[in-house]
Parts: structure tokens; C-alpha cells; sequence
């Protein structure tokens, strides 16, 4: 199987694997009706993925490649004079122009935030966390050596609290469409300017 038909054959299971997903979520979500929609064979699909599980991971993390891939071209210099909260805003702003841009990508995010408590969630995230992390926190150092937190809070408390509340906005946001989820987020990153940005009279 040559390079070019063999990534031909990747991106048609990962299109059709997209809409199955979407619309059935993880558990219900049929194999065969993927490879139906692909029109491609078993063999075909093992070739490149072992089961369901690896089809599901691979696809969340093309779809944040793409995703962070668009944000990276979209930001601009001026955005990125901002203080970190401005900076988290601005990528709200640009996440949004992205949903509006790929309806697909952005139903499949509402169908895997529904698969939150499930095992293939937590699996899926962690796979991306990593590869997400070090850049997050190093926009954070850089924003703390700047002195935009408040000094009485330690670094990696810090880190750990921004993380947390990025990372189950869900637990308390109802992100159904898009305004609620741009809402929502600006109410979290308030709260987070609020409580750890560098207050006017400190030293």
C-alpha cells in the first residue's frame, strides 16, 4: 500500500468515524456503519487502527491538532501583549470563529463532552492532556515572572487551580451552543482574574 493511499484511506475512516460519533456517541457508535460510510473493508481499517478505542482516541486528538493548528494562525501579535486573562479570552474569541468554521468538529466536542464519567473520556483526554500541557504552563511561568498573579500564591498552586477550572468548566456551564459556552468561559476567567491576578498596592 503506498504513503499516499494509505493516508487516503486514514482520513476517510477518520470523516466517517467523525459523523458516527457524533451522532450515536462512543458506546453506540458501529464499526461496521463506519466502514460503510468510508467504504473500505476490515482489513483496511486494522491496517491502522487496533479497535474502536483507537479509532475514537486518534480522532479527538486530529481534531485538537486542528483545532490549536487554527488558534496558533488566528492569534496575533497584539493579542499576545495582553496579560494572561486577555490571552484566554482572545483564544475564546478565535475558538469560537473555529466552531463556526467546522460545525462538525464542534458537534463531535458537544458529543464528547456527553461521554464525560465514561472510561473512553478520561482515556481520550489524558492522550491530549500531555501533548497541551507544556505550553500551558509555560504561558503561565511566563505570566508569573511578569508578576501578573499575585505574589502570596505559590506557582504550581496556580497551575493547578487554572487547570482545574479549565478542565471541568463543564461541571458548572451549561455549554449547549456556542454563546453559552463564550459566556460561561468569560464568567470562569473572570472568576480567575478576580482571585489570582496581581491586585492594584501590591509590592
Amino acid at each position: 500500500m503506498s504513503f499516499d493511499k494509505s493516508f487516503e484511506h486514514k482520513q476517510k475512516l477518520l470523516d466517517a468515524a467523525l459523523e458516527e460519533f457524533t451522532a450515536y456517541g462512543y458506546e453506540q457508535a458501529s464499526i461496521n456503519r463506519i466502514l460503510d460510510r468510508a467504504g473500505m473493508s476490515k482489513g483496511q481499517f486494522y491496517y491502522h487502527f487496533n479497535n474502536k478505542e483507537s479509532l475514537y482516541v486518534s480522532l479527538t486528538a486530529v481534531l485538537v491538532e486542528r483545532k490549536l493548528a487554527f488558534l496558533s494562525s488566528a492569534m496575533q501579535p497584539i493579542d499576545l501583549q495582553q496579560d494572561i486573562f486577555g490571552i484566554f479570552e482572545a483564544q475564546i474569541r478565535y475558538g469560537l470563529a473555529f466552531a463556526a468554521q467546522h460545525p462538525a468538529i464542534y458537534e463531535f466536542g458537544q458529543s464528547f463532552l456527553r461521554e464525560k464519567g465514561n472510561d473512553i473520556y478520561d482515556k481520550a483526554l489524558a492522550a491530549n492532556r500531555f501533548e497541551n500541557q507544556d505550553s500551558f504552563n509555560q504561558l503561565i511561568e511566563m505570566a508569573y515572572q511578569k508578576g501578573e498573579f499575585r505574589e502570596d500564591l505559590p506557582l504550581p498552586f496556580i497551575k493547578r487551580t487554572i487547570s482545574y477550572l479549565f478542565n471541568h468548566v463543564t461541571d458548572f456551564a451549561d455549554l449547549t451552543n456556542p454563546a453559552e459556552m463564550e459566556n460561561n468561559l468569560k464568567y470562569v476567567i473572570d472568576f480567575m482574574r478576580n482571585g489570582l491576578a496581581r491586585r492594584s498596592g501590591d509590592e
